[in-house]
């Protein structure tokens, strides 16, 4: 058995180390607007349903360094990217999920590129109007959730580029394609086709479950 001391672990392995370890993980493809109404679309693989009451979801968007960290120096200054910089502003995201067929545009939406560049052009996918909040939604998703923020946590800034805040949200709205839910109102995971991320470059799929019903004692 290895043991790791994680406050010892260096930035890079620590990544590596759990993100290969805590897996499949589910993708948000947010959507943000800056201030100034820039739009702004990435996927985000910190991110979950915390409660469905009230409705919360939690993602973790991240920043980057404004230098190269060099060895035996203080970490960097790190500046929120894009959708952490935009929930900041404007208090609004969505969230749109992504099914196997939209996995390689979702993926160029990744790119780490400046805000003057448009991710709906990189990623080839169409915005849809919300009813509640500012930002669009991916219409080519099977479902998306149009969603208010209630907090923002703001981690440890002293550790360099992969550093996150958690943002609370709270989803007003929620929008499902037609066919997309069974007889009993849930997501048909046969139609859904949902993909996840696994370590490094892997993503994974979910047409492959195991179904165990919960004990009654």
């Amino acid at each position: 058995m290895q043991t790791f001391d994680l406050a010892e672990t260096g930035m890079r392995e620590r990544a590596t180390l759990l993100e290969s370890l805590i897996y499949p993980r589910p993708i948000a493809w947010v959507s943000t607007l800056s201030a100034d109404g820039e739009p702004n679309l990435a996927p985000l693989s910190f991110f979950n349903l915390f409660s469905p009451a009230p409705p919360t979801i939690v993602i973790a968007p991240g920043t980057r360094p404004v230098s190269r960290p060099v060895e035996g120096e203080p970490p960097p200054h790190c500046d929120d990217k894009d959708t952490l910089a935009n929930i900041r502003a404007t208090g609004e995201f969505t969230v749109s999920v992504i099914s196997e067929d939209l996995a390689e545009q979702a993926n160029a939406t990744s790119a780490d590129v400046g805000p003057e560049v448009d991710e709906w052009e990189l990623g080839g996918v169409t915005p849809r109007p919300s009813a509640d909040v500012k930002p669009p939604m991916v219409a080519e998703s099977p479902a998306s959730f149009e969603c208010r923020v209630q907090q923002v946590i703001d981690l440890d800034h002293t550790r360099g580029a992969r550093t996150n805040a958690l943002v609370v949200a709270r989803v007003t709205m929620c929008h499902v394609a037609e066919g997309v839910l069974d007889e009993n109102g849930r997501g048909d995971p046969n139609v859904l086709r949902l993909v996840g991320r696994m370590g490094g470059p892997r993503w994974a799929r979910t047409t492959d479950w195991i179904e165990l019903a919960r004990p009654v004692v």
